[in-house]
This record gives structure tokens, sequence and C-alpha cells, in this order.
């Protein structure tokens, strides 16, 4: 038989004031500290809830913090590789480092032969050997020929005196005469010094004031450096016709090429546009990098085919072709990959490393299939019975969303018809089309060369001079 879970009715415990087994505490108070405990745990239960609530969040937000903080340094770190390149230290792991130069097996290097010989002088044999010093030496009746090219410096000008005859004009009631062969009216300079400067000073970038101490000391031609810089601007108003003339020509080319870079116009920023083919080159300077600039120079119709990167200021313009440049969609991937695999070890995201290595040998693939076809391994049908299976490998690439941002970004970019996706391949089906757009890049090379010299240009009238002076003066 079980014990009374409760007491007899009127039963009265002989210990209610003095419990032994409580060592001598009143029952009673032991049962109200017993009950005040669990009043307590019931009224602040819900607080202690709370604070688990609050403590759970708290850790959410530091590991994501914790998580901005290692993906901002390791885009810091990429910044700073692209800023600063790394210290070359030979290796420690007892490999050889590379030798400098060209590779083994490359064709060597050598000087043109001379295509005419002005003078010839015959030197004697020498009594005495010039390597060890040996003495009575007997001519052997053999002959080592040298061919040597140097310069002629001819320290001095050439003045030419031009004596006009003057006729009377009744129309201006004035003497009038006409210029005479190779005369720049009112210039005492003449128009050999005036280009020559202006090629020193665009083509080989050479400062005004350095362009002044070459003429004067190799040629005892002494001038001013706002001299110099009155030549380029007067190459430029003279070359102006020809510049409207090369941009008529971008507008009517099958295959032209655009890009852009920044510029400084007396410490504002600028923009230099480019637009040509591999024949001519068209540059304007424009305070705008706005689609305006692109619609001034392709115009809103263009005809042929357009080669750029994805930047959204040549969107306005209807191309009846468009190609996007391979080459920064790759480097695009690969830089993306570099911040996946500086991430720790628990962030790298492997679906969106493999991702960028899979577009990247897309486009590579596809490059390569440019270049089989210009060398005419494979036949301009076949480059184009190619383009259903690249985009198949495309869209198996960018099958699945990504959970690193930026991957996924990219992989979006690439499916977005108003974006890449049709722009990807269509050098396949245009003859003379590149794949990238580095034509245009090393186009801008020498005035971008320019620029971290010069710093820029200083006035409106430079930079007039400088778009349109410059297409005409840089060649290709």
């Amino acid at each position: 038989m079980g014990r009374y879970k409760q007491a007899p009715f009127g039963y009265q415990c002989p210990y209610q004031h003095s419990c032994p087994h409580l060592d001598g505490i009143s029952a009673t108070w032991a049962l109200r500290l017993i009950d005040d405990a669990r009043k307590d745990e019931f009224r602040d239960g819900h607080a202690a809830r709370e604070l688990e609530v609050e403590n759970a969040a708290l850790r959410a937000d530091l590991d994501q913090a914790a998580k901005r903080i290692a993906d901002l340094e390791v885009r810091l770190k990429t910044e700073h590789k692209m800023r600063f390149k790394p210290n070359r230290k030979p290796p420690t792991d007892g490999r050889a480092p590379r030798k400098r130069g060209a590779p083994k097996g490359h064709p060597p290097w050598s000087r043109r032969v001379p295509d005419h010989i002005d003078e010839t002088v015959s030197v004697a044999a020498p009594a005495v050997c010039p390597h060890c010093q040996t003495q009575n030496l007997k001519p052997t009746g053999n002959q080592h020929e040298q061919l040597q090219e140097d310069i002629v410096l001819q320290p001095r000008t050439h003045v030419t005196r031009f004596l006009h005859h003057l006729a009377f004009c009744p129309q201006c009631r004035r003497e009038v005469y006409q210029t005479g062969p190779n005369e720049l009216r009112n210039c005492q300079i003449g128009p050999v010094t005036k280009a020559v400067a202006t090629f020193l000073r665009y083509s080989i970038k050479v400062s005004l004031r350095d362009v002044r101490r070459i003429f004067d000391k190799l040629f005892g031609m002494p001038f001013v450096p706002a001299s110099a810089m009155q030549f380029t601007r007067s190459v430029a108003d003279a070359a102006e016709p020809l510049h409207e003339l090369l941009r008529n020509r971008v507008r009517a080319a099958e295959v032209a090429h655009g890009d852009e870079t920044s510029w400084r116009d007396n410490g504002r920023s600028a923009y230099l546009w480019y637009a040509g083919t591999t024949d001519f080159s068209y540059f304007k300077l424009d305070p705008s990098r706005s689609g305006d600039v692109a619609v001034s120079i392709f115009g809103h119709q263009f005809p042929g085919g357009l080669v750029a990167d994805d930047y959204a200021g040549y969107n306005p313009i209807e191309a009846k072709h468009r190609q996007s440049c391979l080459a920064h969609l790759a480097r695009k991937a690969k830089d993306i990959a570099a911040l996946i695999t500086q991430l720790p070890t628990g962030q790298r995201d492997a679906q969106s490393l493999e991702f960028c290595t899979q577009s990247r040998a897309l486009f590579s693939d596809a490059c390569a299939l440019g270049a089989q076809r210009d060398q005419g391994e494979i036949s301009f049908s076949a480059g184009v019975a190619k383009i259903p299976n690249l985009y198949a490998r495309l869209h198996a690439v960018c099958a699945q969303p990504l959970k690193f941002p930026d991957a996924e970004a990219f992989r979006q970019r690439l499916l977005d018809p108003k974006r890449d996706y049709n722009r990807l391949f269509t050098f396949l089906k245009i003859n003379r089309m590149p794949p990238t757009n580095n034509h245009a890049e090393q186009s801008l090379r020498q005035p971008v060369l320019l620029r971290k010299l010069t710093f820029g240009n200083r006035s409106a009238i430079d930079g007039h001079a400088l778009g349109g002076g410059i297409g005409v003066v840089i060649r290709h």
C-alpha cells in the first residue's frame, strides 16, 4: 500500500517550528523560501528567454560582421596588388631564378643592313696586338669588315629669305603678295621645326621645355616653350578638317573600336574618347562620359560592327552588330576567383570558384576560335557553326545560382539579353571582327602615357589641340 500524498485532516506536525531534518529551521519558513524562489523563476523567466534571443541575434550579427571584415580585407589586398607590383624575391625552394630576356630558342634580333655606304675608311694592320700587347705582328692579307651607321648633326639653321613681288589689288585697295614654296605666312619659324616639335610632344611625349632644349642644343634653333605650345595649336587648327573626316570614316567603318580614358582639363575631370580601326584613329576630349558623347562620334544608327566593353555609355548607339570584349569578361572572372581564394576556408564557395574557372575557359576557347579563323585554320562557316555549342556551354556554366555575391552578379550579367548575352560571340558572324577590344586599349596607351607625364592640359585651347591634333599625330 503506497504512502499518503497528503497528511490526514487536522494533522499538526510537531516539528513545524523546529524541524530536525532542516537543521532546526522552521518548516514553515523553508516552505515560504521555496515558494518565493518558484515565484521569482516564473516572474523572471520571460526576461531570461528574451536575453537568450538577444544573445543569439548578437552572435549572428557578429558572425556577419566577421564575414564582412574578411571580405573587405580580401578586396583591399586585391586592390593593393593591382596598384603595386610585388617585390620579386629569388625562389626559396632551391630552384634557379628565371633567366632574363627572351626564352631559349627565340630567334635572335639583328640590326638591318644599311642600304648605302657613304664613306670607306681603310685601317692598317696593327703592329701591336690590342689584346696582349705582342709586338712585331705580320699582316695576313685578310680583311675584317664592319658597317657603322650614325647620324649627322648639323647644329645650324637654314634661313630662307623670301622676296615677294607686290601687286596692287583694287578690291582690297592695297598691295598683296603670294605665299612662296614651303613658306608659312607671317611666321619666323618654318614648317619642319613645327612638325618635328609636335612629333616630339605627342609621339615621343617630351615636355615643352625639353622640346625647346633639343632644338636649342642640337639644331641651334632657339625659341621659348610658349612657341612650342603654339606649334601644337597650329597643327591642330590645320588638322581640323582631317579630324572631321576621320569621324566620318568612323561612322562608315565596317568594324570600329571604341573606348575612353580619364583626363584632366585644368584640374577638372574629363575624358579622352577613342574611335577607329587598324587604319586610322579618332580622338575627342570631352568633360562628359555620357552616352551623348558616344552618339556624337558613332551616330545614333551605326551600320557596322562596334567592339567595346560593357560600359553603358555605348548603349544609346544602335549598332548593327555589337561585340563585348571577352578579355574584360575573362579578367572579371579571374578577379572574382582571386577574391574567393583569399577568403577564409570556411567562407569559400567552391561552386562560385568553379563557375569562374569554367567561364574563363569558355572565353579563352572562343578567342582561340577567332584566332584560328583569322589564320585560316578553320573556315568562316565552321566558326559560325560553333556558336550554338558555345551558348550551350554558357548555359551549363550559368545553370545554378551562386552564393558569392560578385559571382552571382557576374552570372546574371552573362545571361542578361540587355547586357552581354547577345554580344558574346558576334565576332564569329562578322569577318575581321576581333573578340576583344585590345586595339582600342593599345591605341589609348600613348595618350595615357602622355597624361601621366603632363597631368592633362591647362586650358580649353590646349584641350582642343589635344582632341583635334592627337588623332592626326599619333599614327599606327
